[in-house]
């Protein structure tokens, strides 16, 4: 049909008159010697060839549509597969971490709370974070808090719902540690927010590379809890000291939860050593 129309298209683009009209001349003679059905099929083949090129655009231009349509309604539900996706790592890294917490529990002789980290202090230095747990959970002040891998700090106010945690890094946090190897025991501190340096008896031999952990001295922090791993020893003002310098187990801008140990501070001890 288009070479068809091809062909009628040229014949009058070409200016010849005289074959065209020749053309459509023999053309309507055979029309009316031709049956009825002879004469509707080649209407309808004609029209259907002048109209060809109409129908091929229209075709296409719908087709385009059709196509931007599909195209957009795949690259919304990427985008939701995507989200779906995220989730669902998101979901089970999660799951990974409280099983590994539930079965983190059963160490201690106390009941712990599990609670999740949501918010921090926007000071210089991270040594504040806020708990979605409080005294309707249990939580009460001077309570230790800890993770998977290691001493966190300790409550410093509960509200009912939520909590404020003084993370082991606070200037104002002084922890007895137990050096695990030798089992002498010093103490620990910060004293710029950021760094942690200990304090060991020079005769404990406390090298690079050994581990520090809660001495269980002071009545809030139990025994065993890990603290951290020596990385510099040094000599101090002091000749029977060590200074140490501690990088903690714990990296406290990366938590996500936590737990809080409900034990009671036993103030009764800090009494008996007041008495002295």
């Amino acid at each position: 049909m288009l070479r068809a129309f091809r062909f009628i298209v040229e014949l009058f683009t070409q200016r010849h008159g005289v074959v065209a009209f020749a053309f459509f001349l023999l053309v309507g003679l055979l029309m009316r010697q031709a049956p009825q059905t002879v004469r509707e099929n080649i209407i309808s083949t004609a029209l259907g060839t002048v109209f060809y090129p109409a129908q091929m655009v229209v075709s296409s231009v719908g087709a385009y549509h059709s196509v931007v349509e599909e195209n957009e309604r795949l690259k919304e539900e990427n985008a939701r597969l995507r989200q779906e996706t995220y989730y669902a790592s998101e979901g089970l890294q999660e799951l990974t971490r409280l099983h590994t917490l539930v079965r983190f529990d059963d160490k201690w002789d106390y009941p712990i709370v599990t609670a999740r980290v949501v918010g921090h202090n926007p000071g210089r230095f991270l040594t504040t974070l806020v708990i979605n747990r409080g005294t309707v959970q249990g939580v009460k002040e001077d309570m230790p808090v800890f993770s998977m891998n290691g001493l966190v700090g300790k409550i410093t106010k509960a509200t009912s719902t939520h909590s404020r945690v003084q993370l082991l890094v606070d200037p104002n946090l002084k922890l007895s540690v137990l050096e695990k190897k030798s089992r002498v025991v010093g103490f620990l501190e910060s004293v710029d927010g950021h760094l942690l340096t200990a304090m060991i008896p020079s005769h404990a031999g406390v090298e690079v590379g050994d581990t520090l952990i809660t001495s269980g001295l002071g009545g809030i922090f139990p025994k065993g809890i890990p603290v951290g791993t020596v990385k510099a020893v040094r000599k101090s003002d002091l000749d029977v000291m060590r200074q140490m310098d501690v990088a903690p187990f714990q990296e406290f801008s990366a938590l996500e939860e936590v737990f809080v140990m409900e034990k009671e501070p036993e103030w009764i001890i800090q009494e008996l050593l007041d008495e002295q």
